[in-house]
């Protein structure tokens, strides 16, 4: 199995310089997904990346920190996270197809259509529905990031075993600022969250699998 993450940049028209947003984005997804054809960039600013189905969340969460970060007002993204199988595990992203695509697919349409922006979408109803509820309340707290909460959020997701000491010395700030982004972000918990998916669906495969 494979997960497949669609989404688009919201707002991007408002943005004089693309490459503002897409230069960090394209950064960020080389180092999610190295292989060149597990991920495209595509009509200006939708996207398509592949990963392992226990890493859809967290790189999700990577690639809305990197937006958030940037502190442009109303940018924001929107994410369909797919989790099945692809009928061909070693084609392109742009030329493979399966359930993995459709669902994802299918799902950011609902997305748009609803005005939410990140969404689960497996063969498992019982973790449709779950995550659905999870979702709806953890977009609550990623709403109130700051551009600075998000650059944190990206170190703590981007480099395991992180020590606020070591992001308070590479963004410059003292390590009690640091602590209070991850307080006000919620960070801690959005991490839990993060661990209980990647559990949830790694066991789900295992379960698939026997």
């Amino acid at each position: 199995m494979i997960a497949i993450i669609t989404g688009d940049i919201v707002n991007s028209s408002t943005v004089e310089d693309p490459q503002v947003w897409l230069d960090p984005l394209k950064e960020l997804f080389e180092r999610i997904s190295p292989h060149p054809g597990d991920r495209m960039i595509y009509r200006g600013d939708s996207f398509q990346i592949k990963v392992l189905p226990e890493k859809g969340l967290r790189a999700s969460l990577l690639i809305i920190s990197t937006v958030v970060a940037l502190d442009i007002p109303g940018l924001n993204v929107r994410q369909a996270i797919g989790i099945g199988r692809t009928d061909d595990p070693d084609a392109a992203i742009n030329e493979a197809s399966g359930e993995a695509f459709i669902y994802s697919g299918k799902l950011l349409d609902q997305l748009t259509a609803s005005g939410r922006r990140l969404g689960l979408r497996t063969p498992w109803e019982e973790i449709n529905r779950e995550f659905d509820m999870m979702f709806r309340l953890v977009r609550v707290i990623l709403n109130g990031w700051t551009n600075r909460t998000a650059e944190v959020a990206g170190f703590l997701l981007g480099r395991e075993g992180i020590t606020q000491t070591e992001i308070a010395k590479e963004l410059g700030l003292a390590q009690s600022t640091i602590n209070a982004h991850i307080q006000r972000g919620s960070l801690h918990e959005i991490m839990e969250l993060e661990k209980y998916y990647s559990d949830m669906i790694t066991e789900k495969i295992r379960e698939a699998r026997d």
